[in-house]
């Protein structure tokens, strides 16, 4: 069956939320797909299959009520839990990546009904993006869509600000820079760390700051990998890190914030929050990977796209 990639935000973790672009990618260094394990004993299958059933319950009563906005045949998603359906995945749950929203974007792939004809205009992604929102809704209480929306049209995603939601095409030409994930090894939970952000904003200084340095150095840096300029986008990465490790602290886990201001410090890498922060993964770019590599030989990184 199909593989569907974690997904990765690019730029825009929280200041989406107060008028930035941001930019989502796939990811498909960590992916799922369903296979079939009919060998498991009952128990067995009921781990793997974790919160699968549940999830077949909770279309049901949406498809029961007129409520679900994807049109889903839930019967046919339950007869192959029956016959020991799993979603074998590699996406590390607790990081940001679309763990959930991959799998959502499996059963629409699979079990969605017109599927292929929803995405053909934008009205069409921005439909699609409710309804992925609301089956990810299972898992979280609420969702923007945007993960699983990623993970199932597996194409590049400009969100927020004018656009809404569009497909862009990314830069294939006169690569300069190396982006990278620094895994942390700590998983996190979004919800506390999203409010900590909205509380640090009722601060003047920082709201100040968001407005006038961090927004704006959003926007360009989006503006500046879309245009291939990788020069321009480690500098933007530097201004992000730059506010971030200012005001937000606790989004940089403390025995990261000495390598973080290290980058800060030097011209070899810069490194930003990736997703909600907390945890999870950093994200970072360089001009010279090996270097890097060899610079932070203590930490596991990993490459995940040129500009």
């Amino acid at each position: 069956m199909q593989n569907y990639p974690a997904k990765l935000l690019l730029f825009g973790e929280h200041t989406v939320n107060l008028g930035s672009q941001a930019l989502a990618v796939p990811l498909p260094l960590f992916s799922g797909k369903w296979t079939f394990a009919p060998q498991l004993t009952p128990d067995e299958l009921a781990a793997r299959q974790m919160q699968l059933p549940q999830l077949a319950d909770y279309l049901d009563y949406l498809q029961q009520r007129g409520e679900l906005l994807a049109n889903i045949d839930s019967s046919a998603f339950r007869k192959a839990l029956a016959e020991g359906l799993v979603f074998e995945s590699n996406i590390p749950t607790g990081y940001g990546v679309g763990s959930s929203g991959a799998l959502v974007a499996g059963v629409f792939g699979n079990w969605g009904i017109g599927k292929s004809q929803i995405h053909a205009s934008k009205l069409g992604i921005v439909e699609l993006k409710k309804a992925l929102a609301q089956m990810e809704a299972f898992f979280h209480g609420t969702s923007s869509g945007t993960d699983p929306l990623v993970c199932f049209l597996q194409k590049p995603m400009l969100l927020g600000g004018a656009a809404g939601a569009k497909i862009v095409e990314l830069p294939n030409r006169n690569f300069t820079h190396q982006i990278f994930l620094l895994d942390t090894g700590i998983q996190r939970q979004a919800t506390p760390l999203i409010e900590y952000f909205l509380e640090k904003m009722k601060g003047e200084a920082f709201s100040a700051s968001c407005r006038f340095e961090l927004l704006p150095a959003v926007d360009s840096a989006i503006a500046a990998f879309l245009a291939g300029n990788g020069q321009l986008v480690f500098e933007k990465i530097h201004r992000i890190g730059e506010v971030q490790f200012r005001f937000l602290k606790k989004l940089i886990p403390g025995k990261f914030q000495p390598t973080w201001q290290q980058g800060l410090d030097g011209d070899l890498y810069k490194l930003k929050v990736c997703g909600a922060g907390g945890g999870g993964f950093l994200l970072g770019i360089t001009a010279d990977f090996d270097a890097t590599k060899a610079a932070l030989a203590n930490y596991n990184l990993l490459p995940v796209i040129k500009v």
